[in-house]
This record gives C-alpha cells, structure tokens and sequence, in this order.
C-alpha cells in the first residue's frame, strides 16, 4: 500500500474528505513530495532599496486581507540588510537547535504488556529521529514562524523494511501560502506554480505530512501573527539612518571648497568658479584667476562623540532585541549595562526559550509522533512525548552533597528522580551495580546500634510499595 494511502486508512480520512471547494488536491510525486520545487525566478522577488513609509503600509495593507508574498519578500530582504535584526532572530530560532531533546514513553498504569510496548514505540521515535539529517534545520525553520506569523515543513516519509520512517523534512518557504478571506485559515497557493487561489489547506487535507506552526505572538487574527509588521518600521528607520549617516560620512572626512566672486562676476565666470571647485573634489587641483578667491577649510569636531545618527540607530536596534529577544543586555551592554542586570535579563530570553521550547515541540508531537506512531503501531499503543530539555546542566557533586546531607538528616528520597536528574538510568533487574560490594561488605559486619532492639527494627513497618525504592 503507497505510504500516503496507509496515512488515509490510518487516520481515516476518505479522498472526499481531502478536497475543499473543488480544488484539486495534487498527487503526491515520485520522490514522496506533495508541494513542489519551484523555478528560482518564482521563488524570490526583490522590494528594493528606496522604500518609504507609504510603501511599506501598502505591502501590510495587501498582506492584512491575506495576500503575504510581498510581506515575506520585505521581510526577508530586512533581514538582509540590518546586521542587527539578522542576529537576534538567529539568535531566538538557534536557541532551540542546540538543546538536547527526549522520547518518553507513555505511562501505562499496572499493564506491563502495556509498558513494554510503550516503550518500544518511544525507543522506535527516538531512533527515527536521530537519524534524520536536517531535524536541527526543521527546528530552527519552523521556530522562525515566530517572525513571519507561520511555518510549514514537508515530512518525506521512507519504507524501511516493515516501519514507515520520517527520511527528511523539506521546508517550504512562507510566501507560497496565503489567508483564505472566508474562513481565514492558511492556504497553500502557489499563484504561478501551479495551485490557484484559494490553495488548500495542507493539515486539513494531509494531517500527517505537514509540520505547521502559528503561534500566538500578538493574539491579532492570523494573517496578522508574528513579529514581521512591528519589526519592518524599525528595519526601515534603521536603513534611512545608515544611508543618510554614510552620506554625512562622506562629507564629515573631506574639506569644504567655497569659492568667492565678485558682484559684478559674469554667468560666465561663475559657472567657471563651480568647475574649479568640482576639479578639486576629484584631483585636488585647480588653477583659477586672480579674480576668483578659493578657500579650503577643514570642519571642526567632525563626528566626534555620538550624534542624532547614532542614537537613533541604537534606539532603533534595542528595540528589536525586545521585541525578538525580551531584553537588550545580551545583545548591546549599553550606557548602564552590568553583570548582575546582564543575567536578570539573559533569564527573560530563557523564559521565552521554554515557551519556544514547549510549542514547537507541541506541534512536533501533534504532527509527527502522534501519526508515526498510529502508521506503525496502531491504536493500541500510547504514542510517547516528545520534549526539549530546557533545564541548565547539574552539578553533580553540589547536587549530590545536597541529597547525602538530607538523607543523613532523616528524610526519605524516592531514587527516580535523582536518577533522572543525574541522568543515571534506572539499573534493570540482575545487573551489577556500583556500591554492591560495599554494601555487602557493610552488611556481613554490621552489629546492632546501641540503644535499639533488633527485634523491634526487624517487625518495623515496611514503607509502601511506591516509595521502597528510594534513596
């Protein structure tokens, strides 16, 4: 059976139940792929340098009724051009690439047949995914929907062997979709590839395909999520800075050449006086009249200090790490920066790491484990979580220090999550283990304490079944 016909039996979902409005939904081609590549001269669209505020209102203007490619065309190009804005949105979309991530398994009560096929299908994911190429690339794609609004990823699916497995993800770029104006939901529209308007909405027609992420940024409609609208006008204002602080740079660094004449000086003369002053500002020669007076002065205090130029454009800049990062003190330390307010703030940016953290991996569990799992195993397994690890690395020795003090002071510790946060898995059944021999040895010289009845310790109360295994 063709892998995208089992994902219809397995999620059932009829083929009429797959097409919207008469559109056709199209067959899926040889390499597995649903959307298609595209020429590169449909794939990009330049805006341009000489944007003004009215530009850029009408490009948010076409994109609010649900049209994006020319939002995403700018946005784009923004990143592009301010140094800046690139930085703090890779920043944020890398931030999750470089955690370590986990499958676990669902946690079946009492049925250890249960257990053991949990487990496996949480073993099956996490093998799945380790060998996926580009995992940390799909991460970091659908991460940047918290700029744009929105991201898909195509999942390719393979055969390997008896199991359906995820072989790649390709990324589809964001100005290939639009806002459906009726329903407002997003539509996969590809005006000149080939699928017209109004699209077809990817999850809806292929819910085990498509990783797509909108999260909720702003809490506007949907075609108005993200954080491209607030982060265009900085970019923008950024870009009028640089170019009109590289014109004044061009001049700050060079000598003024006046030139003076006489008033009863001809048309003639005067034009003269205007070349010579030219020729000068290309060879730094002239020769001139002696009824013609040139005067060469060098500005005083030029660009020294800070000017309106540079506050603007740092202004400009703190602004985007606020709205990209939740703070400024990891990205510029500023007038009043310092250590302590540094890592009040680097915690802001971990806050939103999590929050990150969670929804992508959300969509991660809603789009792929969950149809993995059922496409493999059926309804009769639970499907595991998969989950980022946000927590900062233990110190094992503090960390230890910690649980001997508080166990030697009386109190009862269940070992699981010590073990897990050691990372020390849970040791199976009849297998060595360090300290065996110590506490055997221990126990072949142990004399009783002083004080204390064997008999009474020996008919002391058992502690219950779920805490016997403790620390």
């Amino acid at each position: 059976m063709p892998i995208l016909e089992r994902l219809r039996s397995v999620l059932g979902l009829s083929p009429a139940a797959a097409v919207e409005r008469a559109t056709p939904s199209p067959r899926p081609r040889p390499n597995g792929r649903i959307v298609p590549e595209l020429p590169l001269y449909l794939q990009i669209q330049r805006i341009g340098g000489n944007l003004t505020p009215h530009q850029v209102s009408e490009i948010i203007r076409q994109a609010d009724v649900g049209y994006m490619w020319r939002l995403i065309d700018l946005a784009n190009e923004a990143r592009q051009k301010d140094c800046h804005l690139q930085s703090v949105l890779q920043t944020r979309e890398l931030a999750l690439t470089g955690l370590p991530w986990q499958v676990t398994a669902f946690k079946t009560p009492n049925a250890k047949k249960g257990k053991k096929r949990d487990q496996k299908a949480a073993d099956f994911v996490t093998e799945c995914l380790s060998q996926v190429p580009d995992l940390s690339d799909v991460v970091a794609h659908i991460t940047g929907a918290n700029y744009l609004g929105y991201a898909v990823s195509e999942i390719v699916y393979a055969k390997d062997g008896a199991y359906v497995v995820p072989a790649q993800f390709q990324p589809i770029s964001a100005r290939r979709f639009v806002f459906d104006l009726e329903h407002g939901t997003l539509r996969w529209c590809d005006i000149n590839g080939g699928m017209p308007y109004p699209g077809i909405d990817l999850r809806t027609t292929y819910p085990a395909k498509f990783l797509q992420f909108q999260p909720r940024v702003n809490g506007d409609v949907p075609c108005r999520e993200g954080l491209v609208r607030v982060l265009m006008w900085a970019a923008l204002f950024r870009n009028w800075t640089t170019r009109d602080w590289l014109a004044l740079a061009e001049l700050a660094w060079k000598p003024w050449r006046t030139g003076q004449y006489k008033k009863t000086a001809s048309k003639e003369d005067i034009d003269n006086l205007e070349a010579i002053l030219d020729a000068m500002s290309a060879s730094g020669v002239a020769t001139y009249p002696e009824t013609t007076e040139v005067k060469v002065e060098w500005p005083k205090n030029a660009i020294t200090g800070t000017s309106a130029h540079h506050e603007l454009f740092d202004t400009l800049g703190a602004e985007m790490s606020k709205a990209v990062l939740g703070q400024t003190l990891t990205t510029e330390q500023g007038s009043r920066g310092s250590h302590a307010l540094g890592r009040v703030h680097d915690n802001v940016r971990k806050d939103i790491l999590e929050a990150d953290a969670r929804a992508v991996a959300g969509v991660v569990n809603r789009d792929l484990i969950v149809p993995l799992v059922k496409m493999n195993f059926g309804d009769v397994v639970s499907p595991p979580r998969f989950e980022f690890i946000t927590e900062d690395a233990q110190d094992l020795a503090q960390y230890s220090g910690a649980i001997l003090n508080l166990r030697k002071a009386g109190l009862r510790i269940p070992a699981k999550p010590v073990r897990d946060t050691a990372g020390i898995p849970e040791p199976d059944e009849g297998e060595e283990t360090l300290g065996d021999a110590d506490e055997r040895d221990e126990s072949d010289g142990e004399e009783p304490e002083a004080g204390v009845d064997n008999e009474d310790a020996t008919e002391a109360p058992q502690a219950p079944e779920g805490e016997r295994d403790a620390v």
